[in-house]
């Protein structure tokens, strides 16, 4: 359930047109149990579960990485609340429907493994790292390890840190293809310096979908006391996220991705006992959804975010992410026999997830992604380069020329297969 019970109002037919309008939270009780009663390996299951999106027909959306598409129950939930908020916008936007705020965080914290005095709702992955970094006490010459491969908004709160606080960036070039899990940790433990004071990773590379080991770095960090910071942008609703067993101390995540939450909406996790080390202004007054540090917020997008938490639970975080994988190894499969594509993820199981990425060979991946869409409604992911915003990017930062595919549980086996028989005609 959502935490929070919403009346059903009258609205406008959807895309896919008029239909039966139910409270959110039955409607989430109905798709868990017809869900119940399906295998995981039943077509039938993910048959259901695509009916909850509002998708138009034809589209096949392989993007999810930069932006997900929300299910029916997450846009109704936002509709139905900003009417009741609009109706008495007082008591709905600190008491009534706002209280509900808080059991969306409780049921967040709950999501990714966390205590609730240790989660904050936030807007973004972005807002997340920013508020991490400007809450750290660091002096100058102090140093912040990352890697060339970090999404901008991974990077732009330690460039602003460098601009104005005078601390130093390593950037630790990533191995590309990476070979294993043990290279990596070793190239990461010699960039770790005796004035690295904090490691930032993403979880999930936004370039390759290569996962990060962040348990093995931990392990590296930790007993230097060193604070381990994770952009995880892409991974929960991807990944059955657990950050006690990631060994993080702090994790940003966007959940308007994989999570499929409303837009603009997002998970901060800040452990416990480096509270003390990391202490963003927006958190003085402590981390409710709502408080004199943080101020008014958007009530209907943050119930809609406890919706898409409802969501995922009630069809299975682990269920959901062995469909991710799934599909992925699908595309993985079936572009391998390209010719002119060459795979940049990782083939070791434990370093996948559900993004897969291929360099294009002999064409621009900009003109293959836009025939992908004009002319087979295939939407893809042109994939950065590294280095991206950073200030030695002109001088060091590279192209790789790939595509960047993201599958999630509203694709199906026959999209992927689509998109083969489009890359291979492209391509030929």
């Amino acid at each position: 359930a959502t935490g929070v019970s919403l009346e059903a109002i009258p609205r406008a037919a959807s895309a896919k047109g008029s239909r039966e309008i139910v409270p959110v939270e039955e409607h989430v009780n109905r798709l868990a149990v017809d869900l119940s009663q399906l295998a995981s390996d039943d077509e039938d299951l993910w048959r259901r579960v695509r009916s909850e999106f509002q998708m138009t027909d034809g589209i096949a959306h392989m993007n999810n990485g930069s932006i997900g598409a929300s299910p029916r129950a997450v846009t109704d939930s936002i509709v139905q609340a900003l009417a009741k908020l609009e109706a008495d916008p007082y008591h709905n936007t600190w008491g009534g429907l706002g209280a509900g705020m808080e059991e969306v965080r409780q049921h967040a914290a709950d999501f990714i493994g966390a205590d609730l005095d240790e989660v904050s709702l936030i807007r973004n992955c972005t807002e997340g790292m920013n508020n991490v970094a400007t809450g750290l006490d660091l002096e100058p010459g102090d140093e912040i390890l990352t890697t060339n491969h970090e999404h901008g908004g991974g990077m732009a709160c330690w460039q602003y840190l460098r601009q104005y606080k005078g601390i130093k960036i390593n950037y630790l070039k990533m191995p590309n293809p990476v070979q294993d899990k043990a290279q990596l940790l070793r190239v990461i433990e010699q960039h770790l310096t005796p004035r690295t004071r904090v490691a930032s990773f993403m979880h999930v590379d936004t370039i390759t979908g290569l996962q990060m080991p962040m348990a093995d770095i931990a392990a590296l960090t930790r007993p230097r006391n060193i604070l381990l910071v994770c952009d995880g942008a892409q991974t929960p609703g991807m990944l059955d996220v657990d950050v006690r067993s990631l060994g993080v101390d702090a994790f940003a995540s966007s959940s308007h991705k994989w999570l499929l939450a409303p837009k603009g909406t997002g998970l901060l996790y800040i452990r416990k006992q480096v509270q003390d080390r990391i202490h963003p202004l927006s958190l003085l007054k402590g981390y409710s959804a709502y408080s004199g540090s943080c101020g008014t917020r958007d009530v209907a997008s943050i119930l809609g975010h406890g919706t898409a938490i409802a969501f995922h639970n009630a069809i299975g975080k682990s269920r959901i992410e062995a469909r991710c994988r799934q599909l992925s190894m699908r595309v993985r499969g079936h572009l391998q026999n390209i010719p002119r594509l060459r795979l940049l993820t990782p083939e070791q199981s434990e370093l996948r997830s559900g993004m897969v990425t291929f360099a294009v060979d002999g064409m621009k991946n900009s003109d293959v992604h836009k025939k992908l869409w004009d002319e087979h409604q295939i939407a893809a992911k042109v994939a950065q380069g590294t280095y991206v915003y950073t200030e030695v990017a002109e001088q060091l930062g590279e192209d790789y020329n790939c595509l960047r595919f993201s599958t999630h549980i509203y694709n199906d086996e026959s999209q992927v297969d689509r998109l083969a028989d489009a890359l291979t005609s492209i391509l030929a």
